[in-house]
């Protein structure tokens, strides 16, 4: 098993987690489905003590993390450049920016879902069960794929490694195009010289 078998897994991973969502966007955008077999009865929540548990619920568990993730990841850039200061040394800013803007990233993404079930404890708008459910719980997603484009954005040397890979693909592509034109050409130059090496020949016997 070799690095470059690993990345081409992956790679076909990654380009297949695409496929359902862009074929509901190609396909059609505002299909809806409904199907009877996944109606579903609860046992509970239907008292309005649950209101108040389900939000403070839905705080500690969406709201909360994302706001220790931000306030950390603040604290800990913070504390760094102090310390890189004091040492007279250079702040590298690619590590700094790569963790940044994760963090930022993950807390826009999946901050939309908390507030979510929060405001839907009180809030009986339908604009907020369909539209605001359906953004919400799409933003979620770009969370899943958006490290690819971090890393690209930020990292120096996975834009390198991204150049080169483009490159031995390209180079693989023309160099087997250009290799069938060599080809080609060879045979028309051999035939080329068979006839006028035979219209020499005939030229000096006559």
């Amino acid at each position: 098993w070799t690095k470059s078998k690993a990345h081409t897994v992956c790679g076909i991973i990654w380009i297949w987690s695409l496929a359902t969502p862009i074929l509901l966007i190609v396909i059609d955008k505002d299909d809806v489905k409904f199907d009877f077999l996944q109606l579903s009865c609860f046992y509970g929540f239907s008292v309005e003590a649950w209101k108040i548990w389900r939000s403070v619920s839905a705080f500690f568990t969406s709201v909360l993390p994302n706001v220790v993730v931000m306030v950390t990841t603040t604290w800990l850039i913070v504390k760094a450049v102090r310390v890189t200061n004091r040492a007279g040394d250079k702040i590298k800013w690619q590590g700094l920016m790569t963790v940044i803007t994760t963090a930022v990233v993950y807390c826009l993404t999946v901050l939309p879902v908390g507030l979510y079930y929060i405001l839907g404890q009180f809030v009986r708008d339908p604009m907020l069960y369909v539209h605001f459910f359906r953004a919400t719980h799409a933003i979620v997603n770009i969370n899943v794929m958006a490290n690819f484009y971090i890393y690209s954005l930020t990292v120096q040397s996975f834009r390198d490694f991204l150049r080169q890979r483009a490159a031995l693909i390209k180079g693989v592509i023309c160099g087997t195009r250009g290799g069938g034109e060599a080809r080609k050409s060879g045979v028309r130059g051999d035939k080329t010289t068979s006839t006028a090496g035979e219209t020499t020949t005939s030229t000096r016997g006559k």
